[in-house]
């Protein structure tokens, strides 16, 4: 049982560094063209785009019916091909028919000026078009994590930045078109492309000609499995999304794009957040599925990405008058915006590995109070912070809000299945996490920033000193192998 856990760490490990090593040049590319498209379209544009992409992820998540996560739940009960060709199509066509009648309604509305929504019919089209792709795609996606196809999971984070980068700055540039609608069109054309790619590359699970629907699970177990997670990925989805709505209600669309900008400079945490999230649900379900009483691998890999998560976090908030440089001059007001912010990741991510003993026992509805609760608490700290403080306001708020978020998700994921995190360190580390991050709210870079900093580190390497101890000789042995390899081939090649 011990070798299987440490076989299982060592090939999360490999999956991590390839999907790793995708979403770090992703980032790259990031970095490169945010600095030019940020000098080129103004907060006010840039916030609209914000909420085009709000929107779209909210109706992803409701429009799928909860189906995605039923379809990584009962993946690996069987492992013929024909069984998960016959479970995606189950998972699949119900969504898209309602996203495709529901899509045919709102155009109608918006063309014939029926109601008059937020943005222009047209931009209302390609915002329809846009999640109709994407609610494939997320299926599509989730079938490349589901069978750990790593090196292609990162070629499709890197061409939908290639494609978004690639069309959005000559869209801006030499045929100067609207900016907001420059970036939505280059948005929708990135995520058509993306799908077309990952299906092309599964065509074998996407023929559905050759499944079976006649499979051991049925429509009303996917179905009852699923349905909380309409309600709970809904709130989830309102729970990250408050912080903007309420910056839209209370100020203008400058404060959200000042505040979506600080968003983006979080994103770099995507490198770690994305590639682990990809990779953590279905290979814990399956660990499970193997062996229900091994509970070792789930409180290494915790540990592992509680120092990885806290250690980043500590460093952008250190550098983030650095990283601001990188936004146009209107946007410098979102370094005091950011270390608020990596409470998202850093929450959301570490609770991956805590909220399992809910998907392994299949409580899903317990997902709907965990949202519910979150997004109340959102809720009402950004109605009393956002008046008074702005946009810190809703960072401040939203921080406060993904510490409650994990304690939900791992009290009561530890009521069905329950593993010994150590939280007493991970609070200390936490409450530690919020004083370095509320002083650099309010308190420009310093001598004082880089102590404390230093104090944040050595605390988190003291409280998790064996954890960071094996994975510093892990990666040492890994450097060795790797370059001891290329040494035996390029002898090879000499001969």
């Amino acid at each position: 049982m011990f070798m299987e856990s440490v076989m299982k760490e060592n090939s999360f490990i490999k999956h991590f560094m390839v999907i790793g090593a995708g979403t770090l040049i992703t980032m790259f590319m990031g970095l490169l063209t945010t600095p030019i498209i940020t000098r080129i379209i103004t907060p006010e544009d840039y916030g609209q785009l914000s909420i085009f992409n709000m929107y779209t992820s909210i109706a992803i998540m409701v429009l799928c019916l909860g189906l995605d996560q039923s379809l990584v739940r009962y993946y690996y009960s069987e492992k013929d091909l024909k069984y998960r060709s016959g479970l995606l199509f189950k998972c699949v066509v119900v969504p898209v028919l309602s996203t495709v009648a529901i899509s045919v309604i709102v155009i109608i509305l918006s063309v014939f000026h029926i109601i008059e929504f937020e943005f222009a019919p047209k931009v209302i089209v390609l915002l329809c078009i846009h999640i109709l792709f994407q609610l494939i795609y997320r299926f599509s996606v989730l079938v490349v994590r589901l069978e750990y196809k790593s090196k292609l999971f990162s070629l499709l984070n890197i061409l939908s930045k290639s494609v978004y980068v690639g069309l959005a700055l000559p869209l801006m540039f030499f045929i100067k078109i609207d900016y907001f609608l420059s970036l939505i069109l280059a948005t929708v054309t990135a995520g058509l492309l993306c799908l077309l790619f990952s299906i092309f590359w599964q065509k074998d699970v996407w023929n559905f000609r050759n499944c079976t629907t006649q499979i051991s699970v049925s429509f009303k177990s996917l179905v009852q499995y699923g349905w909380p997670f309409i309600i709970s990925m809904g709130m989830t989805q309102l729970f990250q999304a408050v912080d903007k709505i309420s910056l839209n209600y209370f100020c203008t669309y400058k404060e959200v794009g000042i505040y979506s900008s600080a968003l983006s400079l979080v994103n770099i945490f995507a490198i770690i957040q994305s590639t682990f999230n990809s990779l953590w649900a279905p290979m814990a379900v399956e660990h499970y599925e193997n062996d229900k009483e091994d509970c070792k691998f789930y409180q290494q890999v915790n540990q592992y990405i509680t120092i990885v998560m806290f250690g980043i976090g500590f460093s952008l908030i250190l550098v983030k008058d650095l990283l601001v440089l990188l936004l146009g001059s209107e946007f410098r007001e979102a370094a005091y915006i950011l270390p608020f912010l990596i409470f998202n990741p850093i929450m959301y991510t570490i609770s991956e590995t805590t909220v399992s003993g809910i998907v392994f026992m299949k409580k899903s509805k317990m997902q709907i109070v965990i949202g519910a609760i979150s997004c109340l608490v959102n809720f009402v700290g950004n109605s009393f912070l956002v008046p008074v403080y702005g946009y810190k306001g809703a960072a401040i708020s939203t921080g406060i809000s993904y510490i409650v978020f994990f304690t939900l998700r791992t009290l009561i994921s530890n009521r069905y299945f329950y593993i010994d995190f150590a939280l007493t360190r991970f609070y200390i580390m936490t409450v530690i996490a919020v004083l370095y991050a509320w002083y650099n709210t309010f308190y420009q870079f310093g001598v004082i920033s880089v102590v404390l900093y230093v104090i944040c580190v050595s605390i988190l390497l003291l409280l998790y000193r064996r954890c960071a101890s094996s994975g510093a000789t892990y990666l040492y042995k890994m450097i060795i192998e790797t370059l001891k390899i290329k040494k035996l081939k390029g002898e090879d090649n000499e001969k």
